[in-house]
């Protein structure tokens, strides 16, 4: 397994996070990355419910105008 590139900008950055993702799934078993997946996903659902905004707070934050 290839070590984790640092790039020169945030795109390049994210870009080798990308392919380091990528060849990880490829080279492990499903249950190994899977379970790491579950966890990433269930700390953002446990975040967004513990900041208790609503959709119109959400999309001030993001700079967005709420419709509804």
């Amino acid at each position: 397994m290839k070590w984790l590139k640092p790039g020169k900008n945030n795109g390049e950055e994210r870009m080798n996070f990308v392919d380091y993702w990528a060849e990880y799934v490829r080279t492990h078993p499903f249950r190994a990355w899977s379970r790491q997946q579950a966890v990433l996903i269930n700390s953002q659902i446990q975040s967004a419910r513990a900041a208790k905004l609503t959709p119109r707070q959400y999309l001030e934050i993001k700079g967005e105008v709420c419709t509804r």
